[in-house]
């Protein structure tokens, strides 16, 4: 049993190393309460495991860290047993977690349940984890969120519980250390009607600050204070479909300029088994989260992070990678574009694969200024000339159909504007033909 047990894992590590985007992310494993931490230019998510599709109460066993450098190939890096820390060692109650980073080491936090809250700590953002309380960082209550914030002294915060528990999350200040809390916890107030309608053993929430607003999210809805520690203002659903209800556990995350969000859901009713999904997530003109719904329905399986020439339309909103100070603008309701697009920056659409030869590029522009031009390169912003579009003045987005040379495979694309001191470019969308 012991050799089988071996190569079983060995064999789940070697099926797990390579895992191309696609919704769900990792398909078939289990993968619940996902939280993404970019560390070091990389990503980590770190998931609950649900045991098994037949499961009808939550067996969770371990929790498991992934990592990947472009959101399309997934590597389990480890597996964090609850017999590392202060839990029973053959505990099945390794609920929701967070982790963190300061002062080169890196913090895991986990539930025990509901029963309570430890911490684990390495030197790594994949582990080996030690816990070095021996016993709970705050009972009772579970699902942690850590927020650092961006003031002077980057202080660090605990996010936790349920709306039954204690009628509500609570808030904590974290010592430097990470370990140990600076305060007594709060209870954090919320106001409005999707708090008020939320069931009783509302839980799992994820916290983050925007242009000086906070950002207190449960299921698909959320709240926002001035004051971290509230009270808080309902807003609403970040989006509707695709399995954003009450039971939407997961975080947002940032990404080389470009904002994701990812959540679990549960495959069939009456079971605890979960799978995770990501999608583009934007900030509107008013300061609300809308999660990419459309783009789910078009293009769901595809998954983040590439994109194919054949689509009737690559979104600018969707982008890979941008360069200075470019901002999506838009709503819900009307759409987004890029906008603030100076001189020397540029769009990066990773991973696009070219099912045939294209020979043509339509652009979906508005250009603020009088004069400018539209390179399309390959590889890097400095790569192959693909096309060169010279642009003129407009008052409204306007259709640019330029020629491009480009063959059958997968390619970064690189779209660069040349531009006048003052001029900007807004992208609306591009096709390929």
């Amino acid at each position: 049993m012991k050799y089988k047990n071996y190569f079983l894992s060995l064999a789940y590590l070697l099926l797990s190393h390579f895992n191309f985007a696609q919704n769900p992310v990792i398909k078939d494993i289990g993968m619940s309460d996902p939280h993404v931490r970019v560390f070091n230019d990389t990503l980590f998510l770190y998931s609950g495991h649900d045991y098994s599709p037949n499961d009808k109460t939550w067996i969770m066993k371990d929790w498991r860290v992934f990592s990947s450098t472009n959101l399309i190939n997934w590597t389990i890096r480890t597996s964090i047993s609850p017999k590392d820390n202060y839990m029973d060692d053959n505990s099945t109650d390794c609920w929701a977690s967070d982790a963190a980073s300061r002062n080169g080491k890196y913090y895991f936090y986990f539930s025990d349940r509901k029963r309570g809250i430890g911490v684990m700590t390495s030197d790594a953002p994949y582990g080996t984890f030690k816990d070095p309380l021996g016993k709970a960082l705050v009972a009772p209550m579970h699902d942690p969120t850590i927020l650092i914030d961006d003031n002077e002294n980057q202080t660090p915060y605990l996010v936790y519980g349920d709306k039954d528990n204690g009628n509500g999350f609570h808030i904590a200040k974290l010592n430097d250390d990470m370990i140990s809390l600076a305060e007594k916890p709060k209870l954090i107030e919320i106001n409005g009607e999707e708090w008020e309608k939320a069931p009783h053993w509302m839980d799992k929430n994820y916290i983050f600050k925007y242009n000086d607003t906070y950002y207190l999210s449960w299921g698909r809805d959320y709240a926002i204070s001035n004051n971290i520690y509230g009270p808080y203002k309902c807003v609403g659903a970040v989006g509707h479909g695709h399995n954003l209800n009450e039971f939407a556990h997961g975080s947002f995350f940032n990404w080389k300029g470009q904002f994701y969000h990812i959540w679990c859901y549960y495959i069939e009713k009456g079971f605890k088994y979960r799978e995770s999904i990501i999608s583009y997530c934007h900030m509107d003109d008013d300061g609300k989260i809308v999660t990419d719904i459309k783009f789910l329905d078009a293009h769901y399986a595809n998954g983040v992070g590439q994109y194919n020439a054949s689509w009737d339309t690559i979104e600018a909103e969707w982008y890979y990678e941008i360069s200075g100070d470019i901002k999506k603008q838009g709503n819900r309701k009307d759409g987004f574009v890029i906008t603030n697009i100076q001189n020397d920056d540029w769009v990066r659409f990773a991973n696009i694969t070219f099912d045939k030869s294209y020979e043509k590029c339509v652009s979906n522009l508005l250009l603020n200024g009088k004069k400018g031009l539209l390179e399309i390169r390959s590889g890097s912003p400095s790569g192959t000339v693909l096309s060169e579009l010279k642009l003129s003045s407009s008052k409204s987005f306007q259709e640019f159909k330029n020629v491009i040379e480009v063959s059958k495979g997968k390619k970064d694309i690189y779209m660069i504007f040349k531009g006048d001191k003052g001029s900007s470019l807004q992208i609306d969308w591009i096709r390929f033909e």
